[in-house]
Formats: structure tokens, sequence, C-alpha cells
């Protein structure tokens, strides 16, 4: 399926894709494809996210204890953040990804899987 997507839409689809590369069936197989292209894809994005989280961040604490530098939704500095990154957000990109069958998803992929990844499941 070629298609346009947006570099914020991209994001969003890679996260979903995430669950399922664990799986070693034919859905495993569609979504470690996508995830490796909609990563390439998003190779830019990603560093210049990162770059403006490392300017506008702060120190966030982990769940372990760890420290890393994060921006929170409070934050005084998160509008700025999200000004400087809309722009790079609507960007769009043809990506070719690979699509399934719903009926391979039957029996591999709950109810709420189906729905998280129904732009890469077909009739």
């Amino acid at each position: 399926m070629k298609k346009k997507f947006k570099n914020a839409e991209m994001a969003v689809m890679l996260n979903q894709l995430r669950p399922l590369l664990s799986h070693r069936d034919k859905i495993g197989y569609v979504a470690a494809r996508n995830f490796r292209i909609l990563g390439e894809c998003l190779t830019e994005y990603e560093t210049f996210r990162n770059s403006l989280i490392e300017k506008y961040g702060e120190e966030v604490k982990g769940e372990h204890g760890q420290t890393t530098i994060g921006i929170k939704v409070d934050s005084p500095n998160f509008q700025k953040f999200c000004d400087e990154m809309a722009p790079f957000n609507k960007m769009e990109h043809e990506v070719e990804l690979m699509t399934a069958k719903y009926e391979a998803a039957i029996g591999c992929l709950s109810g709420e899987e189906i729905l998280a990844v129904d732009w890469m499941l077909e009739d």
C-alpha cells in the first residue's frame, strides 16, 4: 500500500506496531517490515524532536530512579516545544507499507490490537 502520511501519524503508527514485533507469524512479519520502513522515514524527524526535547525539556525521574530529559505537558516550555514541532509534524511522506488480510489477524491479535493497526489490514 503506497500512501502519504504525516510525520506525526507515522510516529503513532510506529508505536502501534511495537507490541506486534514479538509475533512469530505473518502479522509479526508485516509489523516488523512496516516498523523498519516507518522508522527509516522518521529518522530526521526523531533527531529534530529529540533536539527540541533537549532544548525545552527538564530532568525527569524514570521508573527505576534514572534521570532523563523529558518535556511535560504542564511545563512552561511545552507550548514553545509544540510550536517548533508543528511544521515538522505536518510534513508528509509517501510510504509503501505492507498489508495483511484481516483473516490473518483473527486468532493472532486481540480486538484492541486489530483496531490499533487497522491501517495495515485489508479485506
